[in-house]
């Protein structure tokens, strides 16, 4: 599942040092998923070889 965290809540999440589930709660904050834009793409995006196709980000 994607993880997207606002800008405040990068540095604490990349902190090897805090390990603490409770912790990361209390310091990292998710994006509402609201906020983007997403749409369906084809199989052929996971595909490394595939990379310089343009045409994969358009909706599938």
């Amino acid at each position: 599942m994607p993880l997207i965290l606002d800008d405040a809540s990068l540095e604490p999440w990349l902190d090897p040092d805090l390990t603490d589930r409770e912790a990361i709660r209390n310091v990292v904050r998710h994006l509402d998923a609201s906020l983007f834009e997403h749409w369906p793409v084809s199989r052929a995006v996971n595909r490394p070889g595939n990379d310089e196709d343009a045409e994969l980000i358009n909706p599938f």
